[in-house]
């Protein structure tokens, strides 16, 4: 496929080309270890940079923070390398069903990038109930004090990526082995019914800048939507004073 260069919808407010060379370099130090897909040492590299720029913008690294997962993954090794006084914590264990390791109210930031997909029922059956992604984020909403934040990115099921790999006859996943991805609109739904308020929320291109034309000139002859169809979706949700489930339409069997 053909990749496109800057001045192109891959740009972002995101994308700032310092971070990206820093980030590129420091990718290169650590070198290649858990938390890089099959891609290749820098499929991961603008991902990172984007994490980065993120919580700069919103003060994602300021206070107590958690970072879901180990933070000896090389995600989180050069992620946080950008941000070296905070004081950030790793997690452990199952996410379905073991409670994180802080008391109530006590978490100021939370950062969890690429995890929701792989968390699968704390029972699968027959079809998925997303327990245990709600208990997850009953869990986050849990140790985050009021008006503490937490930074979600996943992939994105309405991406231009995912449509041309349906397209091709290939399966629209940005791995086989993601429990689910999710849409836009699924996520806002999924985060609401948690309690959250949704601070931002955005779609990036971060792994796939591939000439995309023919399909974005198919998608606007036929009228469809064509924003928000980047291949990866960041979300800041916070906490409220008052937690309010505002009810979802995901049409999931009842258990």
């Amino acid at each position: 496929m053909k990749t496109l260069t800057a001045g192109t919808n891959f740009d972002s407010p995101f994308i700032n080309p310092q971070t990206m060379d820093e980030m590129t370099r420091r990718v290169e130090n650590v070198g290649r270890r858990l938390g890089v897909g099959g891609g290749g040492l820098h499929f991961d590299t603008r991902r990172f940079a984007v994490t980065v720029e993120y919580m700069k913008a919103h003060g994602l690294h300021q206070g107590y923070c958690v970072e879901i997962g180990s933070l000896e993954y090389l995600s989180s090794k050069v992620i946080w390398s950008f941000f070296p006084g905070s004081n950030v914590r790793g997690t452990e264990g199952d996410l379905r069903y073991d409670p994180l390791p802080f008391a109530d109210d006590s978490v100021d930031n939370i950062i969890c990038t690429e995890v929701i997909e792989h968390i699968s029922d704390i029972a699968y059956r027959q079809a998925t109930t997303l327990d245990g992604i709600f208990y997850f984020l009953d869990e986050l909403y849990r140790v985050l004090r009021v008006g503490g934040r937490a930074l979600i990115s996943t992939p994105n099921a309405a991406s231009l990526w995912a449509i041309q790999r349906a397209l091709m006859q290939q399966a629209p996943l940005m791995y086989n082995w993601h429990f689910r991805e999710f849409t836009k609109d699924e996520m806002q739904q999924i985060m609401r019914y948690a309690g959250f308020e949704i601070v931002a929320h955005n779609t990036e291109f971060v792994w796939h800048l591939w000439d995309f034309s023919p399909l974005e000139a198919f998608i606007k002859n036929a009228n469809f939507e064509s924003s928000d169809r980047g291949d990866d979706q960041f979300i800041i949700v916070q906490k409220p004073a008052q937690r309010t489930r505002i009810p979802h339409n995901l049409n999931l069997p009842i258990k």
